[in-house]
């Protein structure tokens, strides 16, 4: 079964202990909650089951499937949106569309203006992405990764920039493209923690 299986993992910057000892298995079919207060290691945890950080001790593993992947490989099935992702913002919105479909096309292939109205912003195209509000800004990205045709999922504080609107689109969005990964959602926010079929809490 496809999945992110963390045995012992723990992370240290200098003297503190960020997370330690973290044992969890995340499978494909639900959709995970990682909730905790601030400082509990959240998005640092997010980060490891990305690749995106190397854990200072345990040991990460994702499954296709049976099959391991290669931990050098992993950077090319995972979709990951987060505070701390950001978009290029000289680009369009159409130069950006293009360039991320070169590396991850979506699971459905769309054309651009389906695109455009996919995520609610038709008629942006023609200026960059630095004069973009913030929540539009976090509507591409969490776009990106819900249409990419990756098994795993990875959202940190999805709806913290989007109002009311934007937020249930973005329900929408997500209860349509989850079906078949592993989805892992880390948030203090009950919105979206209500989407969780389970919620790992990190303790200080």
């Amino acid at each position: 079964m496809t999945r992110i299986v963390a045995q012992g993992i723990s992370k240290r910057y200098t003297y503190r202990w960020i997370l330690k000892d973290i044992n969890c298995e995340f499978t494909a079919g639900k959709i995970y909650g990682v909730a905790g207060s601030n400082g509990t290691g959240k998005s640092t945890l997010i980060k490891i089951l990305s690749g995106y950080l190397s854990p200072s001790s345990g040991k990460l593993q994702h499954f296709i499937g049976e099959s391991p992947v290669q931990p050098e490989n992993v950077y090319s099935h995972i979709s990951l949106a987060g505070p701390y992702t950001d978009l290029v913002n000289e680009f369009t919105l159409p130069e950006m569309f293009d360039f991320h479909c070169r590396f991850k096309p979506f699971r459905t292939p769309v054309s651009y203006s389906e695109f455009e109205e996919k995520i609610e912003l038709k008629g942006h195209g023609d200026k960059p992405l630095s004069h973009f509000s913030s929540g539009m800004k976090q509507k591409i990205q969490l776009s990106l990764g819900l249409l990419s045709n990756t098994p795993f999922l990875l959202l940190d504080e999805p709806s913290s920039f989007l109002d009311v609107q934007a937020r249930n689109w973005f329900s929408g969005l997500l209860s349509e493209q989850s079906h078949g990964r592993v989805v892992v959602i880390a948030s203090n926010d009950d919105y979206d923690l209500r989407h969780c079929d389970e919620t790992l809490h990190l303790n200080q």
